[in-house]
């Protein structure tokens, strides 16, 4: 038996109505919205048209945007208006409508899809006004389209899943909602919009005013920025601007960013307790839910136990987050973490305290690092500074705090680094345009990596240990500044993807690998230059 209209309707409000109100979709629309996706209604057509015009062409497009035709002095554009007879109410409950998504991915599939799926190029091309009149992508038509959508796309992610489902997903709209213009004084509002029951993705499209007859539909492509200057810079892939007055020159963060960060964590400081003194003959009780300490903790100095009331030393797997309580309770306690560790393991934060080495410029081990969410504008700056001056201008945005490369993007594309402050938050690193690489007999020159482990035993006085044992991590495929999409080029970290070789090689083999290769380099002395053994 199916449920009554009311019914149904309940069971949607419960599931979207949180999604609807975060949206702002006022509340008269939707129960329009439930029929019309139920009935699968998409009523657009009946009221709105796309309007063609050339108008001369103005210096108000994005820096790397090329015309659209080869008319010298004149751009074909278009832009969405009301057709109805009628005009649009803001008050009828009818006046909300669903556009569909052209192109749903992610951006290391894009290339791949552009290739493979029949029609999307062609109609990615028509869509972004791409002269493209073939069958058959070519790599220069898929590099401008590439480039291109990013005057196009929009964003959502799903909040259910693995760490690789919840990675942004980017979409481009359909032709009639890729063509919605924008303004500063908007005329409608459009959100991304997710029906649970359907799994289908669509954007929502409700007017902000009363619409007549002729009217041009507009929405902000910056919508609920108010930050006039962060407005600009969001703004830039369409409009514009030379951001005169702007240095990028950058400080560290004051100390409320920092603050917010701990209580964002839940974090409670401990009280000051004097450090333990501990004797040399004292059997050590260790508390761990972690299998790697239970197997490997075989000294005799140690014993494991169940008990973490009676433990000397507490190795959480979970983050710790009542400090005050442990060191109330348990002062003579020794833990795996330290309160407000964030400050240096996630990457925004790093970057900031990381120039109180130099009193301001980044430390020569840490390339130029911004971020995107609270220097948008001096990096642009920064990214301009470079680009007059002939520099390379290759980036990688990075998530504040993933792993594993996830959500990890490498463009000299400077809209496609804008936009990305609309996804997770990222710091953007200016990328190695010429790394050490090993040479893999049968791959050629790649990327590798290191991994130390440290151990931070105190602050002050300052006390690291490194554990000279590393591991090594190797692209596999040849390094070359180009097809930055290409996980298995610029990126090492293989053994979470499937179907990929994970190329291992022990500390101890690689080491005359690599002084064999570089003989100018005896690696005792680059691990004395680099990490002061």
């Amino acid at each position: 038996m199916k449920d009554g209209p009311d019914e149904g309707f309940g069971a949607f409000v419960v599931l979207h109505g949180g999604a609807l109100q975060s949206s702002g979709v006022p509340q008269v629309y939707w129960r329009s919205l439930y029929l019309k996706l139920t009935n699968e209604l998409y009523d657009a057509g009946e009221v709105f048209g796309i309007m063609q015009l050339q108008r001369e062409e103005e210096d108000e497009r994005g820096e790397d945007e090329e015309r659209k035709n080869d008319t010298p002095g004149v751009m074909i554009g278009c832009k969405v208006v009301v057709t109805r007879e009628s005009g649009l109410r803001v008050s009828d409950p009818t006046s909300i409508f669903l556009v569909d998504h052209a192109w749903t991915y992610r951006v290391e599939h894009a290339r791949q899809q552009l290739e493979q799926i029949p029609g999307l190029l062609p109609r990615m091309a028509s869509l972004m006004g791409v002269d493209f009149h073939g069958e058959v992508p070519t790599p220069d038509i898929v590099e401008l389209i590439l480039e291109r959508m990013w005057n196009y796309n929009q964003t959502y992610q799903l909040s259910q899943g693995s760490a690789e489902e919840k990675v942004p997903l980017w979409y481009i709209m359909d032709e009639f909602g890729s063509q919605v213009q924008h303004s500063d004084h908007p005329s409608c509002c459009m959100a991304p919009f997710f029906y649970i029951q359907g799994q289908l993705a669509y954007t929502l499209l409700w007017p902000l005013r009363d619409l007549q007859e002729g009217d041009e539909v507009t929405h902000d492509y910056a919508y609920g920025e108010t930050n006039p200057l962060l407005r600009r810079c969001r703004l830039l892939p369409w409009i514009n601007d030379d951001l005169e007055g702007v240095s990028s020159d950058i400080t560290e963060p004051t100390d409320s960013y920092y603050e917010a960060i701990a209580r964002e964590n839940k974090e409670q400081l401990p009280v000051e307790v004097q450090p333990p003194i501990v004797a040399k003959d004292k059997i050590l009780k260790v508390f761990t839910e972690m299998s790697q300490v239970r197997k490997n903790l075989t000294h005799p100095c140690f014993l494991l136990t169940e008990e973490e009331e009676e433990a000397d030393i507490i190795w959480s797997y979970d983050h710790i987050k009542d400090f005050r309580k442990l060191s109330e309770e348990q002062p003579h306690v020794m833990l795996n973490q330290f309160p407000c560790e964030s400050i240096v393991t996630v990457k925004d934060c790093l970057a900031a305290v990381a120039r109180r080495v130099k009193g301001g410029p980044s430390p020569d081990w840490l390339p130029e690092t911004f971020n995107l969410q609270t220097e948008l504008p001096q990096f642009i700056k920064h990214y301009r500074l470079r680009q007059h001056r002939g520099e390379d201008n290759h980036w990688i945005c990075k998530p504040w705090n993933l792993a594993r490369g996830l959500d990890t993007h490498i463009t000299n594309n400077l809209n496609y680094i804008i936009r990305q402050r609309e996804s997770t938050p990222k710091v953007v690193c200016k990328y190695l345009e010429d790394p050490v690489l090993f040479s893999r007999e049968e791959v050629g020159m790649v990327k590798f990596d290191i991994r130390y482990m440290l151990m931070l035993r105190s602050v002050q006085p300052l006390r690291l240990y490194v554990y000279d044992v590393f591991w090594l991590r190797f692209a596999n495929r040849p390094f070359s500044l180009d097809h930055f999409d290409d996980y298995q080029k610029h990126f090492t970290v293989m053994n979470y993807t499937e179907g990929v070789q994970l190329k291992q090689v022990h500390y101890n083999e690689f080491i005359p690998m690599f002084e064999k290769q570089y003989p100018q380099y005896p690696w005792k002395d680059v691990e004395v230059s680099r990490f002061l053994f």
